[in-house]
């Protein structure tokens, strides 16, 4: 599926240090989706991401200070409110997310507000540290019962965003580190429709991820408990984004 039955679709990567990695995901993005705008924010990176981001032919939005996954994220979907794109999707800059599936993220995008890639659902994947892995499966659990949807992999950072949960991400508090079933909660709450499609992951190419380590790991599982009870608590937004559908 194309730009011209979507409507204006830009490709959003947060990316810190990924010079060695980032060129062919944005290569292979490009080809298979022409049309689509790839927009890269650089999160300080200290070697040459922002180069050679432009020089496959993204636009690159550079960060004076690193702000972290989640704030690089923001970013990169206030740039997609601002510039009035109908979908944007997000993904790594890192290889673990494959081109080939956004087709069917767009597709599942058609019926639902946002579309997560799960790696649970898909073809096999890449190994997931232990204590991460355990932590995933229980948010995505109390995510599922929260929404009453069946969702897998409330971590994934592989989806397809309609403008409506852009404007939501973008001109209201997102986090800095890991937006994961605190988000989908949220965006829940507000009436719009969550889906899932099985996708492929592959190991990142090279360096390291934003969010990785076992000290990362452990203030996941013991940071999301308190950020999804403070989602349930906080009052929805009225009018925020275009609404349901």
């Amino acid at each position: 599926m194309q730009q011209g039955t979507t409507g204006r679709v830009a490709v959003v990567m947060p990316a810190r240090n990924e010079e060695e990695s980032i060129g062919p995901v944005i290569e292979a993005v490009r080809r298979l989706h022409p049309d689509f705008d790839v927009v890269v924010v650089d999160d300080a990176s200290t070697d040459d991401t922002p180069k050679v981001a432009r020089g496959a032919g993204a636009k690159v939005l550079r960060a004076p200070i690193s702000l972290g996954y989640g704030g690089a994220v923001q970013a990169g979907l206030k740039y997609a409110h601002k510039h009035k794109y109908d979908l944007v999707i997000l993904m790594d800059a890192d290889g673990q997310h494959d081109p080939e599936y956004i087709g069917k993220l767009i597709e599942a995008s058609a019926d639902h507000d946002l579309v997560i890639g799960s790696r649970f659902k898909g073809v096999a994947s890449y190994k997931v540290p232990f204590v991460r892995r355990l932590g995933m499966r229980v948010f995505s659990g109390i995510a599922s019962a929260i929404t009453g949807r069946r969702i897998s992999d409330t971590s994934s950072g592989f989806q397809a965003v309609r403008s409506n949960v852009v404007a939501l991400f973008a001109l209201g508090a997102y986090p800095v580190d890991f937006p994961d079933a605190d988000t989908v909660i949220w965006v829940a709450r507000h009436g719009f429709r969550v889906g899932e499609v099985g996708v492929k992951m592959h190991p990142r190419l090279t360096g390291k991820s934003m969010i990785s380590g076992l000290g990362m790991s452990l203030k996941y599982v013991l940071k999301m408990p308190l950020s999804i009870l403070v989602t349930i608590l906080r009052i929805p937004i009225p009018n925020r984004g275009e609404g349901p559908r």
